[in-house]
């Protein structure tokens, strides 16, 4: 624990922090130590969430309010770094996106996913990586999803910008990483999680289907950090079998699940 916060301490910023996976990073990260830094949209549950880590863990617990699905992201992540230093980095900010065709879908929702899991982690990752690089530690953690394996219908943007996530750690992680700063993707399979149930999936519809524990994602995505460039909670081997496959068969696979999941029609739309 003392070796993680000499690495990655002494203060994390987690975004996306008030439940899930992003509180079961402040929780984890509070227990090896670091100070933190939260960020959601909504003050009570991220107050609330502070109260409980600082009399859990002893640590300082600091909390802002920002929407990074507004397009005033780029606003939120100067402000976010003009005042304080973070040896490490959790970009989980994430969407109940629901499910549906993209047509159907008002545009303002899909470019708020876009703001979301596009802009949002670039410009966090920007601002981190110029405070880290200059003194040779530090770690930036952007949490994606099994969706950005392969274009999906009915959840099209959602997975295309998770997608964005995973390239865009590969290439920092390859940037950085001789300059003593760890970039890592941790993709999530399916976790309980408040928005998972606000969306409507039905993880049930799917056999033989379990959702994750957020905790289980936290604690492997820290176990993993410092050992390459992208984590995944399913297991290496979910990654290399959707990328064998041929494009076609696991993008109308993804649409399936996608589809079951939500209770949607399996087969494409007709002309």
């Amino acid at each position: 624990m003392t070796g993680f916060r000499d690495r990655y301490g002494p203060r994390a910023l987690v975004l996306g922090g008030s439940e899930g996976i992003g509180a079961a990073f402040a929780h984890a990260l509070a227990a090896r130590g670091l100070d933190l830094t939260l960020v959601a949209r909504r003050a009570e549950p991220l107050a609330d969430l502070a109260a409980d880590i600082a009399r859990a863990h002893g640590v300082d617990v600091a909390v802002e309010c920002a929407d990074l699905a507004a397009d005033t992201v780029g606003q939120s992540a100067v402000a976010l770094f003009d005042t304080r230093e973070y040896g490490l980095v959790v970009y989980n900010a994430g969407a109940a996106h629901g499910a549906g065709l993209f047509t159907d879908n008002p545009i303002v929702r899909e470019l708020g996913l876009v703001r979301l899991n596009c802009l949002g982690p670039t410009a966090i990752a920007h601002h981190a990586l110029r405070q880290m690089v200059p003194r040779g530690r530090g770690g930036v953690i952007l949490v994606s999803s099994m969706s950005g394996l392969a274009g999906s219908g009915h959840v099209a943007t959602y997975a295309a910008a998770k997608s964005f996530e995973i390239v865009l750690a590969e290439g920092l992680h390859w940037e950085n990483v001789a300059r003593g700063v760890d970039v890592l993707c941790a993709i999530a399979s399916m976790t309980d999680t408040p928005a998972m149930r606000l969306s409507g999936m039905r993880p049930d519809a799917l056999p033989g289907m379990v959702a994750m524990a957020p905790e289980a994602v936290a604690e492997g995505a820290l176990g993993f950090l410092g050992q390459g460039p992208v984590w995944c909670a399913a297991g290496r081997d979910a990654i290399d079998g959707a990328r064998a496959m041929p494009r076609a068969d696991l993008v109308d696979r993804s649409s399936r699940m996608a589809a079951a999941l939500w209770g949607l029609d399996p087969e494409p739309p007709a002309a």
